[in-house]
């Protein structure tokens, strides 16, 4: 357990503890909200691909993991426990609102325009519109699962058994799911031209 693992654990039992002060109950939820914030809205968009229904989603993580904190046993991080309410939040969502996700590209493009933003020339800088474009392309032609696994592991960075708690897949499952979502990528981004 990493030092930011304890401080999660720390706060999210500081939340949980009733006999806490309510303050210092509350100080403890913000600070845990802070951390976690925009990882989960980026689950979230990724899941929904409407920044709208994200926002939704992500509220509604965080009145789950505040209502739940007690039911919390410790089994897994408090990420990982977060991830899955978050992923949870969004199928009630998709299942509310009865529609597929979307590929969301609103965050693909801002990263790859921050990537290239300090670029000195014009050409780095279409370089990097391409790279978004066939980036976005590629991501929307995986299924919902998979791009969230990309998601959770390549961005996220959590381990196979992590993303296999959050979405409650066996681990074998997710290692073949994300070596066949990273071919696939592979092959796309190969196939529009485009080289990195």
């Amino acid at each position: 357990m990493t030092d930011g693992d304890a401080v999660e654990a720390e706060l999210l039992g500081t939340w949980a503890d009733l006999d806490r002060d309510r303050g210092e109950r509350e100080s403890a939820f913000r600070d845990l909200v802070e951390r976690f914030r925009h990882r989960v809205f980026a689950i979230c968009v990724r899941e929904l691909g409407s920044r709208h229904d994200a926002e939704e989603a992500t509220q509604d993580t965080f009145a789950k993991v505040a209502r739940s904190a007690t039911d919390f046993r410790g089994d897994s991080k408090v990420s990982t426990w977060v991830y899955r309410i978050a992923v949870n939040a969004c199928r009630d969502l998709q299942r509310h609102h009865g529609r597929r996700p979307s590929t969301p590209t609103d965050d693909i493009e801002a990263a790859i325009a921050r990537r290239v933003d300090g670029a000195d020339e014009v050409a780095d800088v279409a370089r990097g519109v391409e790279l978004s474009s066939a980036l976005r392309d590629a991501l929307g032609e995986l299924d919902a699962v998979s791009r969230t696994l990309v998601l959770l592991c390549s961005v996220q960075g959590l381990t196979y058994p992590e993303a296999s708690e959050v979405l409650d897949m066996p681990v074998g499952t997710i290692k073949s799911r994300i070596f066949r979502a990273r071919a696939a990528l592979a092959e796309s981004l190969a196939d529009s031209g485009v080289r990195e």
